[in-house]
């Protein structure tokens, strides 16, 4: 159920049906609260942009998604299944990216990804990965170590690894962050490659601008609780909210 009406900080239930709903969570550290009681919905299909200030909460709201930390109290499900339970059933339809690559450095390309994918339960396709690895501009790199890989190339690789996996939803903290032109314009191409296969993409962003044009909404984080839901959003408006103003 999506939790907040466009441009308002004022809850209001809509019944629509959401392949990802959370409900009510919460998160501290160091008896610090950083998220209080936060619900949101996501569809099949859409692309959204979180939003916010640095300390916001927008990371350890994604990290909580991908079952990488658990959350102080609250719950969650992916297309029926319940999520933070020993069932894993759930884990295979969430991928992230997230700062980190989460790969070996003296492995190659290739070998990491093998891994990888064989960990999620799939086959290796070979010419798939030349495809991928071509797509985000690592031609000619699938043998060497990652760990002569600059950082921009290992964001490449994180969302190389995306575009093999199978997936419902991918978490991606801040995606673009390493990336120069050409490879902002790739995963921009790749996000509408994924939207098209009705796959649901959540992002973080502070090139809010880009984050804007390739978003189908934004959800404004503040206060360890989202604050707005805007349809269609444009960089101005995201600007204005992240500096105290409501457009």
């Amino acid at each position: 159920m999506r939790e907040l009406r466009a441009g308002s900080a004022q809850l209001a239930p809509i019944a629509v049906a959401a392949l990802l709903t959370a409900e009510r969570l919460s998160k501290s550290f160091h008896l610090r609260p950083v998220l209080k009681n936060l619900s949101l919905s996501l569809e099949t299909g859409e692309v959204v942009l979180l939003f916010g200030r640095n300390g916001s909460g927008k990371t350890t709201l994604l990290s909580i998604l991908a079952g990488i930390m658990r959350p102080g109290a609250g719950t969650a499900s992916l297309n029926g299944l319940p999520m933070f339970t020993t069932d894993s059933r759930w884990r295979h339809g969430i991928a992230f990216v997230g700062h980190r690559p989460g790969l070996y450095p003296k492995f190659t390309a290739r070998e990491n990804l093998t891994l990888c994918l064989r960990l999620r339960g799939q086959h290796w396709d070979e010419p798939e990965f030349v495809a991928r690895m071509a797509h985000f501009g690592l031609a000619g790199r699938e043998n060497d170590p990652i760990q002569v890989y600059s950082e921009g190339m290992l964001q490449r690789l994180g969302l190389v690894r995306l575009a093999l996996s199978h997936w419902q939803v991918a978490l991606l903290d801040e995606p673009s962050s390493s990336l120069d032109v050409d490879g902002r314009n790739s995963l921009a191409e790749a996000m509408l490659r994924w939207r098209a296969q009705d796959r649901t993409v959540l992002f973080t962003s502070h090139h809010l601008g880009w984050g804007a044009a390739r978003a189908d909404r934004a959800l404004l984080l503040d206060g360890g609780a989202l604050q707005a839901d805007l349809p269609q959003p444009h960089e101005g408006d995201l600007a204005q909210y992240v500096n105290g103003g409501t457009p």
